[in-house]
């Protein structure tokens, strides 16, 4: 509190942080140049940025093949004192995976959506993330659909090295390809329709996906290609557009796609919503407000918050009244002669006050022990045995996979053995069991049992499969739920 009190008195807090991830590019940069870094499979392509009138004006873009961490980092360093810019925004256009998914849930807002993404991205893909990858989140507009793109935390991780070697900050760092995306299903939803098909392609990659009114379907990509291949994944990927629809058509390759679409279906209705604007991909990453498919890297770092301008008149009138106070301890102190004839009473108050004071300390020190009290109820109450309703739910589980996978004509997993145990002197319970059977039996009966934990409020903390005779053994560690008890 005392901190944001100074911020706003010396009008820092006026300035958004450079990493703030609540705060949108053109606030953050509007002042200072930024440096876009797009990192393809077989190098760089590097482009400054400014924002003018809220909106981001690219300069000439810069490509460099890969030559290893540390000559990568120099390049970068290098462009970035050239146009005086500390800070970058990195897009990973290779390494990603897309998946349409059912099960994500919207929001309540984009700073819900940061902080649910960095802390338990769980809530929001109603299932644990792929293992070693962090998603970004693409929301059908009006459905409950979305496409969930993942990446592999290694090549986040080694853009992040980039960057701090290079000694720049990270603003960004996002899937472009999730990010366009985004930016063409929130801003140009009235192109899209009722029905059309998708198409981006950028110098590396293609990205297909049919939209309905209510629906995705599953979106098809082919990534890190190099020239000749990129052509004929494009050829291949036209062929398979239904005729006679409407194509929705992002290109940044040099190809001419649209063409292309026109030998094949002379009828079809082509719309290219970002065709007159300079780098459509970077446009979609630096133009859009925080939201789900926006930055891979949001929690790493602690920012100052940001004040809006309703709050700049707060600084004067600090200020003034700190001037008021200044003023009126001067006159009180050259008057302090005055006060002396008080000093009897002033000296009958303090005895009074000081009564009261030893008073109020006794009082205190009663609501202290009641404190501890409760706080040892409360604590004993955590480590208290559990009740047996969460076994009860878990075998409800068990059963209700088995009768899904024999109405569905699927092999069943049975029970080889369970334990569910309380983690001694610990919020946590583990759960060991093994499922005779073969691996798609024994995840789906596993998935349910995570699906309830899930459900229930748990969070893993460590999740353990290995191969058992006959079966896979399963061993989950979650925390109870927060504010609890079973």
């Amino acid at each position: 509190m005392i901190q944001q009190t100074l911020d706003l008195a010396l009008g820092r807090a006026f300035v958004p942080d450079p990493q703030d991830t609540l705060i949108p590019l053109a606030k953050r940069f509007a002042r200072k140049p930024l440096i876009a870094v797009t990192i393809f499979k077989d190098g760089y392509e590097f482009v400054p940025v400014t924002f003018a009138g809220g909106l981001p004006v690219f300069g000439a873009a810069q490509t460099a093949p890969p030559a290893g961490e540390d000559a990568d980092a120099d390049a970068l360093r290098a462009l970035a004192e050239r146009f005086k810019a500390k800070d970058c925004l990195i897009n990973l256009a290779t390494g990603y995976t897309a998946v349409l998914s059912s099960r994500t849930r919207r929001p309540e807002s984009d700073e819900e959506a940061i902080l649910l993404m960095r802390d338990s991205p769980e809530r929001l893909l109603g299932e644990a993330p792929a293992h070693g990858c962090r998603p970004s989140i693409v929301s059908h507009p009006t459905h409950n659909f979305a496409v969930v793109f993942s990446h592999k935390e290694n090549e986040i991780g080694s853009a992040v090295v980039m960057a701090q070697k290079a000694g720049l900050g990270l603003a960004r760092l996002q899937c472009g390809m999730s990010s366009l995306l985004g930016h063409v299903l929130a801003h140009y939803w009235s192109e899209v329709g009722r029905d059309a098909e998708l198409l981006f392609v950028d110098r590396s990659s293609v990205f297909t996906m049919a939209v309905t009114e209510g629906s995705f379907s599953r979106p098809l990509f082919d990534i890190g290609l190099k020239e000749s291949a990129l052509k004929q994944a494009v050829v291949e990927r036209v062929a398979k557009l239904k005729r006679g629809g409407k194509k929705i058509l992002v290109n940044t390759s040099g190809i001419d796609i649209e063409a292309m679409i026109r030998e094949e279906d002379p009828e079809a209705a082509i719309a290219t919503p970002l065709k007159e604007q300079d780098q459509p991909i970077l446009r979609a990453c630096c133009g859009d407000k925080p939201r789900l498919g926006y930055d891979l890297f949001p929690g790493e770092r602690t920012v100052r918050p940001h004040a809006t301008n309703q709050l700049r008149p707060l600084p004067l009138l600090f200020w003034s009244v700190a001037a008021v106070f200044l003023a009126a301890f001067s006159i009180n102190t050259f008057r302090s002669a005055g006060y002396h004839r008080q000093t009897a009473v002033l000296e009958n108050q303090a005895r009074n006050l000081e009564q009261g004071k030893k008073q109020a300390e006794a009082a205190m020190q009663e609501v202290a022990a009641r404190s501890k009290v409760a706080s040892d109820i409360a604590d004993w109450l955590l480590i208290s045995p559990m009740t047996q309703t969460l076994l009860i739910q878990i075998n409800q589980e068990i059963q209700a996979a088995t009768e899904e996978a024999i109405k569905e004509n699927k092999p069943v997993a049975e029970v080889g053995s369970l334990s569910l145990v309380r983690q001694e002197g610990q919020p946590q319970m583990r759960l060991a069991i093994v499922l005779n059977g073969d691996s798609s039996a024994a995840n789906r009966v596993f998935q349910r049992i995570s699906s309830l934990f899930s459900r229930l409020g748990y969070s893993t903390v460590d999740l353990r499969e290995t191969v058992a005779p006959q079966g896979f053994r399963y061993e989950h560690l979650v925390n109870l739920p927060k504010g609890g008890v079973l």
